[in-house]
């Protein structure tokens, strides 16, 4: 009788131990992000949803240009029961490279880095148009060139002697500066005697982009505005 208790003992422990195994077995150890997505309907400066393309641990996201990279909120899905710290779905800082940590369901963890870029801004590059008729000035063509930190070289050209006007300067702006609003110019040089010579002063210019590719600009000489000096189309050299 003894026996057969000890034979039966040792089945009970044997059957609880084979359990625990099965039990343990079955933990999953997925842990990875499997999409990220920013809605347009949950992000107020996207007009469509941008999804990131993620490569190993690397999870990269493009949204356009002059997007408020400081409050976009992501939407996250993850392997079947794991977790992620911190969790989607609530205003992030995107502005740096965010860390998220993906736990399994048996606790092993992974990390991956979540990079949100601009595109490039629209402006960037060399721009030219005409000819136009601007008051006082006469008939010119017009050359147009802006780079990814905010300088402008802007060129009025005389039609008839290639010359430059002395409206023509140079000047900075805020490289984040907007389609379709009026943005401030500061202007360092102005074109005089032959020379670029340094001027000081503010002017006000405005970029809508354009169908074909090109894009429409328009320029007021002075601040506070008062009316566009004059709008032009300008194609990409």
């Amino acid at each position: 009788m003894v026996r057969k208790h000890l034979f039966l003992a040792a089945l009970l422990i044997m059957g609880v131990a084979f359990l625990s195994s099965c039990d343990k077995e079955e933990l999953s150890g997925k842990k990875e992000i499997l999409a990220m997505i920013f809605e347009a309907s949950k992000n107020e400066d996207l007009s469509k949803n941008a999804v990131a393309t993620i490569t190993g641990t690397d999870v990269v996201t493009h949204v356009p240009f002059a997007t408020d990279l400081s409050k976009l909120i992501p939407t996250i899905e993850i392997s079947p029961r794991a977790s992620i710290s911190p969790s989607g779905g609530s205003v992030t800082d995107f502005s740096s490279p965010k860390t998220y940590t993906v736990t399994a369901e048996d606790g092993t963890t992974k990390d991956f880095t979540a990079t949100v870029e601009c595109e490039p801004a629209p402006y960037i590059g060399t721009w030219d148009g005409g000819p136009i008729s601007v008051n006082g000035i006469g008939l010119v063509n017009v050359e147009l060139t802006m780079d990814e930190v905010g300088n402008m070289t802007l060129k009025l050209i005389d039609v008839i002697t290639q010359d430059l006007k002395t409206i023509s300067l140079k000047g900075t702006f805020d490289p984040n500066s907007r389609i379709g609003c009026h943005n401030m110019l500061q202007q360092t040089h102005r074109w005089m005697n032959d020379q670029w010579r340094e001027e000081v002063a503010t002017r006000v210019f405005q970029y809508d982009l354009q169908i074909s590719g090109g894009i429409k600009f328009y320029y007021c000489h002075c601040d506070p505005f008062t009316e566009w000096l004059f709008q032009i189309e300008l194609a990409k050299l």
